[in-house]
């Protein structure tokens, strides 16, 4: 038996043969030359490469929307959505429609088939919208047709102070101006202010007095406000162009509007019988930093904008702003911090896994060849990164993501060739000869197993729907990276090492030396006994080997290691997000946020009376806006924000995760309990998660009775409060304001009036009637005409009403009309034309996951409801979809790839069953993943994915080695069983140092305690342990499954 673990791996060294490799091998120079262009091109490459937090993504959906001032949901469903889903309904490259009716507002999207083409669409649609007739209603807006987009932002600035709302608002949009005109800044936008308008209120007496309408104001107002061109004349000295240019832009210049010119030669003007208010609209809006007045300043990138330079030019700007006095400007957040994090996390794991890689390669092999096979790692990352930026790769959250995950295998290729050529120069050979005999030994073994993990991550760029365009980029550096290493592996290394000369001396070299000797006795007394009674009892081994994975398989299924798709991970902020019934008086909402707040600062108190007097409090800046609702934006999906009276929102700012004595998650449980229960909230959301995402559950329900959905969204509701560890349950079946329709009696249309008449003059009454827009500066402003406020805060007022005969006499409203008090729905959903109810929950994932209670109310609890219910169907929405279609696209993918990479391994190995002894060797990789995360305390997710994919890559490369080694040795003559032995004794130390150096290269990571590596962890705890088990049994099973094929082919 030959347990020689020198013995150079290849057939026939055949030094005199000449091809690419020897050439490279012979010239030093031109190796040189490829390493230093893979490095030089790299560096510029990521000098020009943009930064942005989240690639850019396309959400593939067109959207309609239409502005209806004052209208009802029912209103703006029958005038708008309804009549734009039917005329849009059958174009093609539509995949769904959704829609939603709010007051005042409706939004219908078009969903996108994969590979429809999106300009059409958008023309298509255009067009048919435009076909309506009589589309929009009087009083709406004009419809805005748009691709559906998320806004990038990198920062956001708050201008707050002892200031009127007025003075805050002014100095925002100065900032905003400016920063518009700083080059490479292209979108900022004001947040937390109200808008302008310039309203003319009319009291109901002065109209009597005057015998005016408030149309009549209106259209006075209309004619005397406005420029006109009047053509141009031509004289001697040129020609001249006339226009009559009488625009009003403020306020005060409304005054002197003349309504009316009496017989007498008297001049009514509007000042006369109007207050003129040039300011804000009525909506009730406050927005609070740290308890004083506030407006905050959006800046986001669009295009090929760098968030980086962004950043960094707003605050080149803060450092030369002056403010008024009383007023201040911080950072209210950074979106680019989380990017800057992310740079420092790869910088510092890089240089720490590189320093290990080293040092686990310096202590058996000669210093000059660890040195030049970790030097694999900065020519394959550049290199890499230079083929990345030519698919228009950015640096993100993403990319940088991709880079860490091939950390932990990008010199594999390097070692298995660098150790064959050790080996060679241990046998005796020297100098180029060895370069050449280990490269060539190893070459076709080593690409085939490299060409499959590149395959195994393939599948990723065929990926579609959002995350599919998010994660696009690691498999195109992955790519990338591998491929430069292989180059750099074959062509570069071997240069390097040709010349026979050690760099090892004297302690060094003595230390390797006891190294090795130790190995080999290691390799002689454990090793290939250990292999050899594996082959001995191969039905035994092959049977312990599925028991193992039976009992990996067991604990998923028990739920000891549970999956969670996404895993949540903590941010430095806190969100309320207050609910209250939609009607809710502004100063009920508002008594309700102060009391959040109130629990926030005994909190903060109780905290830091903890704390040491010198540290940090764990709070730094407090939030509060009532009068809208609005959530994370941090994450690749943007936020959102709403917009109401009975919403509102509180943010409280705490201090990095590495220095508070508190995890946020913590901080949130505390917040919610000092809260307690708010009488008369509909909902209190509390989120501490740094990325925004949809509800963890989200089911839609829907049937032709309306009633049935209200029964049936109930007891789902009902159900799944039955849960434990489901929280926050609601759908979207929200009670609307109250309501009052009105109706002409007989008097009413005998009197001559008719219902266009009479919801005329209603609206004019107590919404107002638009004059025009004023263009002043970046702002848009209404001019309304109105009653004054104080004629339009009660019922009473609405009873008392008299509305206007065609005669010029007046009624009482109660006369002409009925009015009947009614409450519908604050928004009406539908999907597809059907109208549908969304039930929406989370869960508390140290109870339960996702998947658990979604797997549940598929299996159980909606079969009862439609066994219960005919005629109710139901679709999963929001992650759980995307999650099923991403992960259905992914697994078809896959499949694909599985047959390329068994296609790749035949061909090489020419043979149909080896490479099925090699892909067995897989799933143990996935059996040490998953007890590696059982080990530390995690739960699998799709980020853990990522790394046992690049693990079933490094498995490939290590088996395939091994068992073209053992067709070799059997060419040779050597006796099957012996071969298999031999084989997998030579291949122990390469896949030693295989497994050292990706365990230790991620060792740092699974030592992170930042928060940036709490989401990168489960790829490392995939790659790093799966590696350990997946080594062991490379060793174990693939001699005794070849030994198994064997025996059936005997």
């Amino acid at each position: 038996m030959s347990s020689n673990t020198s013995e150079p791996f290849e057939e026939h060294p055949e030094p005199q043969r000449r091809g690419i490799i020897a050439w490279f091998i012979s010239n030093n120079v031109a190796a040189n030359l490829l390493m230093l262009f893979f490095l030089g091109s790299g560096l510029f490459a990521v000098s020009n490469m943009r930064s942005e937090v989240f690639p850019q993504v396309d959400l593939r959906t067109i959207s309609v929307t239409v502005a209806y001032p004052g209208a009802t949901p029912y209103e703006v469903e029958d005038g708008i959505t309804r009549r734009v889903e039917e005329a849009i309904s059958g174009i093609e490259g539509i995949d769904r429609v959704r829609s939603t009716a709010a007051e005042g507002i409706g939004s219908i999207v078009a969903e996108l088939e994969d590979f429809a083409d999106e300009n059409q669409v958008l023309n298509d649609i255009k067009d048919e919208v435009d076909r309506l007739a009589d589309f929009p209603p009087e009083d709406a807006e004009e419809p805005s047709v748009t691709k559906s987009s998320l806004t990038s932002g990198v920062v956001t600035l708050v201008i707050y102070g002892a200031g009127s709302e007025m003075a805050i608002r002014q100095n925002a949009e100065r900032v905003r101006d400016d920063l518009l005109q700083i080059p490479g800044i292209s979108l900022v936008s004001l947040a937390g202010v109200r808008s302008l308008e310039i309203s003319v209120e009319v009291s109901e007496n002065t109209l009597r007095q005057f015998g005016l309408t408030l149309r009549e104001v209106a259209n006075a107002i209309s004619t005397s406000s406005l420029d006109l061109p009047a053509g141009s004349i031509k004289t001697e000295a040129g020609e001249i162009l006339l226009r009559t240019s009488a625009r009003r832009f403020t306020g005060r210049e409304f005054e002197d509007v003349v309504i009316r010119s009496n017989i007498d030669g008297s001049i009514l003007r509007l000042s006369q019988i109007a207050t003129i208010r040039d300011g804000f609209v009525e909506n009730d809006l406050i927005n609070l930093f740290n308890g004083e007045p506030a407006a905050r300043i959006n800046v986001s990138r669009s295009g090929d904008q760098d968030a980086l330079e962004i950043e960094e030019k707003v605050n080149d700007y803060i450092e030369t702003l002056t403010l008024p006095s009383g007023l201040k400007l911080d950072i209210a957040n950074s979106q680019t911090e989380i990017l800057r994090d992310r740079i420092s996390l790869l910088l510092r794991n890089a240089i720490l896994g590189f320093a290990l890689v080293f040092l686990s390669l310096v202590l058996f092999l000669d210093l000059k060849l660890a040195f030049w096979t970790s030097m694999g790692i900065p020519i394959s990352f550049l290199g890499g990164l230079m083929i990345a930026s030519m698919f228009g790769v950015t640096i993100s959250m993403v990319s940088l993501f991709a880079l860490i995950v091939v950390l932990g295998i990008v010199v594999d290729d390097a070692i298995v060739a660098g150790e064959n050529i050790f080996a060679a120069q241990e046998a005796g050979e020297t100098g180029s000869q060895a370069a050449l005999s280990g490269v060539r030994g190893i070459a076709a073994p080593v690409a085939v197993g490299v060409l499959t993990t590149v395959a195994a991550f393939a599948p990723l760029l065929f990926s579609t729907g959002t995350l599919g365009q998010i994660m696009k980029p690691v498999p195109i550096i992955v790519i990338g990276v591998l491929l430069v290493s292989l180059f750099e592996a074959f062509f570069i290394l071997p240069s390097h090492l040709s010349y026979s000369n050690r760099w090892s001396r004297g302690i060094l070299a003595r230390l390797q030396a006891r190294a090795s000797a130790g190995l080999l006795a290691v390799t002689r007394s454990i090793v290939t006994p250990l292999v050899t009674l594996c082959v001995r009892f191969k039905y035994a081994t092959l049977a312990a080997s599925f028991g193992l994975i039976i009992i990996t398989v067991g604990m998923v299924q028990g739920g000891y290691v549970r999956f969670i798709f996404f895993p949540q991970v903590e941010g430095d902020r806190l969100r309320a997000k207050l609910t209250m019934p939609e009607g809710t008086p502004f100063i009920v909402t508002q008594e309700a946020a102060q009391r959040i707040v109130d629990a926030l600062e005994k909190l903060r108190a109780d905290i830091d009376a903890l704390t040491p007097p010198e540290a940090e409090s764990i709070f730094t800046t407090t939030s509060v806006i009532v009068g809208q609702s609005s959530s994370f934006g941090g994450g690749p999906r943007g936020g959102s924000s709403a917009s109401g009276a009975h919403l509102a929102t509180i943010t409280a700012e705490i201090i990095s995760g590495d220095a508070r004595v508190k995890s946020a998650r913590e901080l949130e449980q505390l917040w919610r309990a000092e809260i307690g229960e708010i009488p008369g909230a509909d909902y209190l959301e509390i989120e501490s998660a740094l990325f925004a995402g949809g509800a963890d559950i989200d089911i839609q329900l829907s049937h032709a009775d309306e009633n049935i959905v209200l029964a049936a969204t109930d007891r789902l509701k009902a159900e799944l409060a039955n849960i434990a560890g489901v929280a926050e349950i609601k759908d979207s079946l929200d009670i609307g304001k109250r309501q009052l329709d009105f109706e002409l009696t007989p008097a009413g249309f005998a009197a001559g009036l008719t219902n266009r008449d009479l919801a005329r003059q209603i609206r004019q009454s107590f919404f107002g009637e638009e004059v025009e827009r004023l263009q002043r500066g970046r702002d848009e402003i209404k001019v309304l005409v109105k009653y004054p406020l104080s004629e339009r805060r009660s019922l009473s007022q609405v009873y008392d009403m008299r509305i206007r005969l065609a005669d010029g006499s007046e009624a009482p409203l109660l006369t002409v009309a009925t009015i009947t008090e009614t409450r519908g729905y604050s928004t009406i959903q539908r999907v597809d034309g059907h109208r549908i109810a969304s039930v929406t929950a989370e869960v508390d994932e140290s109870l339960t996951t996702p998947n658990d209670v979604n797997a549940l109310i598929e299996s159980d609890i909606l079969p009862r409801l439609l066994r219960d219910i005919p005629g109710l169907s139901y679709s999963k929405e929001g992650d759980s979809r995307s999650q099923f279609e991403d992960l259905a696209t992914l697994g078809r993918n896959l499949l694909v790839a599985l047959f390329v990479i068994f296609v790749m391994l035949a061909t090489q190995l020419k043979s149909y069953i080896q490479p099925i002894i090699i892909l067995m060797a897989v799933p143990f990789g996935f059996v040490g993943a998953i007890f590696g995360h059982l080990l530390m305390g995690h739960g699998l997710s799709f980020i853990s994915i990522f790394g046992m994919v690049a693990l079933s890559g490094v498995v490939v490369n290590d088996s395939i080695v091994l068992v073209d080694y053992y067709n070799t040795l059997v060419e040779r003559g050597v006796e099957k069983s012996q071969a298999i032995i031999d084989a997998a004794t030579r291949r122990f130390r390469p896949i030693l140092l295989t497994t050292m150096t990706t365990a230790l290269g991620l060792l740092p990571m699974l030592l992170e305690t930042s928060r940036q590596a709490q989401f990168l962890i489960p790829m490392a705890i995939s790659l790093a342990f799966g590696i350990v088990i997946a080594s062991a049994m490379i060793m174990v099973l693939v001699p005794a499954m070849t030994m198994i094929v064997e025996d059936w082919r005997s």
